[in-house]
């Protein structure tokens, strides 16, 4: 079968070679001006300083067509005016190879004018080819990269080796690929080096580099299929160990490694990822505890029993447990949005509860203070029920803001209705206990406001412009109206901007991202299909008596609509803190996703139809507006969010105060 020639996929060149009339595959990365950012030679990442690197642009005329047809098609040169042959090796390379090369090359040019041997030696001279990784065997393509990170801060990057002879490891290996000289694989036929491992308890290294059970029988179950499947196209004849066909449990001469029948390794796993709830006898999908879900008040309770339609909702949304980002290489201390997933709980539920407001009539209870009533407000209750999955991280967006908004609107009220207001506020409560006056209250209180304007001869003339209104009714002009045409004055009507209520806050934010391999590209698949299915409405799963229709399938019925899933927004710097210079967010919900997948104005993808850029933006609205009272860190109970509790749903932050005396963990809050 032969290799791809000249094919053009972005930013990438793929083509091939000649050697001893066999095809080799060359994979070339061009900066934007259509120069040479590195080359991959069979799979293999080179050198600038290697003897391969120089001789493919010196020798190699299928290499350098190549060149020559990526300019072409990117439009970057012209072929009636540039010709093939025209081109010197100067033309191909980056400033980032060039510069690379300043250093090294004894002549003085940038880059070498010519090839001689003596040359190559020059450029190469300072360059130590490592070991030759095939001593240790074929090596097993991975579909994600082997990493982790010492409580030093060093990364090691590892690959997978299959030997006849030494049996399948994982090496570490240097920037270039190359195995490290003298460091011994921390794994050997299914077993692990745990002196060598760095442990899931070790606090001093990020979560997300250091390996825990589930993460390591993932590797282990990875390299059996791809060394089993291996084995079954060069070498079919082989006698595969036990440890790649043993499937159930570890390699079964290091029984401390075998999983609990659920898969995990230890009881905080169990917990953490063991329950399952069972849909097919499950009664409700919903938390505990009175006035929440489980609800106390009989018409709250009935209400309630609804929520077993979306039974098995949860579990379907949980789609990651292990943070999914982009880019994949994104630095644990790199400033970053966090998303996360929770289901929605309503907020106000505990209001409606039959159990809101108990213990008014009784004097004990009373005297000891009660916990809720209609005269201290609507209780709310925090609207995150359960966490679904690990979350999401991206770059800190571009256009980051917020607005804080309030509505005010200018009200009026002219003297004479602040009179009224006054004459019947003088006696309300006996007004109350006497049926006001007995129904006399509204004559006496209009003697008294017309006896208090006949009192100054200046507004004796409102009294008088109203009775003309009374009189002349016919004629639809009002008292205002007949003193601004007979005198030329109105009545003031003390107008001011009042507070008329809150605003909610909502945000847009834009990523563009472009995946550089197989694996990001998965990412960016999935992260897309995450924030679709999550804002998704949700329709009922199971209901009784239904097992003949097509309730919980796509395209099935459901009575009811369930409110979509909610998120967590977070800007977080190193430590998972949040950032103080930016705001905070309440729950919010997503209401609208948008991606458009030719960002560059036309339909430019990889093999298999990936697009090489999509650009993804999320619109969010808080759920619940800022009051002054969330600047604080005196908050209700079980409404503060603790960033220690990775299960936590609580929704507000503790805002510190302002200290002008250590102001360096001033916050700007919400």
């Amino acid at each position: 079968m032969s290799l791809p020639y000249n094919q053009v996929r972005g930013n990438t060149l793929v083509t091939s070679t000649l050697e001893g009339g066999q095809e080799k595959s060359v994979i070339i990365e061009f900066d934007k001006g259509g120069k040479i950012d590195s080359i991959t030679y069979e799979g293999e990442k080179l050198d600038y300083r290697s003897e391969k690197f120089v001789q493919l642009l010196d020798n190699d005329k299928n290499v350098q067509s190549g060149f020559h047809h990526y300019n072409v098609e990117k439009g970057l040169i012209n072929p009636d005016v540039v010709k093939f042959d025209d081109l010197e090796p100067i033309f191909f390379v980056s400033a980032n190879v060039e510069k690379d090369w300043e250093g090294w090359n004894t002549d003085g040019a940038p880059f070498p004018t010519t090839y001689s041997e003596s040359t190559v030696d020059k450029i190469t001279s300072t360059y130590t080819e490592p070991i030759d990784n095939s001593e240790f065997g074929v090596e097993i393509k991975m579909d994600q990269p082997i990493t982790q990170r010492d409580k030093n801060g060093d990364v090691t990057n590892y690959k997978v080796f299959y030997s006849e002879t030494d049996g399948t490891t994982i090496r570490a290996v240097d920037a270039n690929g190359k195995v490290k000289p003298g460091v011994p694989p921390i794994y050997n036929n299914g077993v692990y080096d745990m002196s060598q491992i760095t442990s899931n308890l070790n606090i001093f290294v990020p979560a997300d580099q250091r390996w825990n059970g589930p993460e390591m029988e993932n590797i282990h179950r990875e390299i059996q299929r791809n060394v089993i499947n291996h084995i079954d196209a060069v070498a079919p004849g082989v006698v595969k160990g036990q440890w790649l066909l043993d499937t159930d449990g570890r390699n079964p001469e290091d029984p401390k490694t075998f999983r609990t029948e659920k898969g995990l390794n230890s009881f905080v796993e169990d917990v953490m990822w063991g329950g399952k709830e069972n849909f097919g006898k499950s009664k409700v999908n919903a938390g505990n505890g009175p006035g929440y879900d489980g609800a106390s008040g009989q018409g709250q309770r009935l209400m309630s029993y609804t929520n077993k339609v979306f039974a098995g909702s949860d579990e379907a949304n949980s789609m990651f447990k292990k943070i999914v980002k982009y880019p994949m290489d994104m630095a644990n201390n790199m400033d970053h949005m966090f998303i996360q997933c929770y289901s929605y709980r309503a907020p106000y539920a505990k209001t409606f509860d039959g159990q809101f407001g108990k213990g008014l009539g009784n004097p004990v209870v009373a005297a000891g203070g009660r916990e809720s009533g209609l005269a201290f407000g609507a209780e709310r209750y925090r609207p995150y029920k359960k966490k679904l999955g690990a979350g999401i991280k991206l770059p800190m967006p571009n256009n980051m803001m917020d607005e804080n908004g309030r509505n005010w609107n200018d009200e009026s009220m002219s003297a004479k209705q602040m009179g009224g207001v006054q004459q019947a506020s003088k006696n309300v409560i006996t007004s109350l206990i006497t049926g006001d006056f007995g129904g006399a209250g509204p004559l006496a209180r209009n003697i008294a406001q017309t006896a208090d304007l006949l009192s100054q001869s200046s507004t004796q003339g409102v009294l008088a412009a109203e009775k003309i209104s009374q009189l002349a009714a016919n004629t639809g002009l009002s008292a205002d109206e007949i003193m601004q045409r007979s005198v030329g004055v109105i009545a003031n009507s003390n107008t001011e901007l009042l507070f008329a209520g809150v605003m909610l806050r909502s945000f847009e934010y834009q990523w563009t991202m472009s995946p550089r391999n197989r694996l990001e590209a998965a990412n960016v698949r999935m992260i897309i299909r995450a924030f679709k299915q999550w804002s998704a409405p949700k329709k009922a799963r199971k209901m009784e008596r239904a097992g003949r229709t097509d309730v919980g399938k796509a395209g099935g019925p459901s009575f009811f609509l369930g409110t979509p899933n909610i998120f967590r927004l977070r800007f977080v710097t190193n430590g998972n803190r949040n950032i103080l210079g930016v705001n905070k967010f309440k729950p919010c919900a997503l209401t609208n996703v948008s991606i458009n997948y030719t960002p560059e104005g036309q339909w430019l993808a990889y093999e298999n139809g990936m697009p090489i850029a999509v650009n993804m933006s999320l619109r969010f609205a808080e759920l619940e507006p800022i009051y002054d009272t969330d600047y604080s860190e005196d908050i209700a109970k079980e409404r503060q969010y603790n960033p220690d509790d990775p299960e936590s749903t609580g929704d507000l932050y503790p805002i510190g105060e302002i200290d002008q005396a250590s102001p360096y963990a001033s916050d700007v809050g919400y």
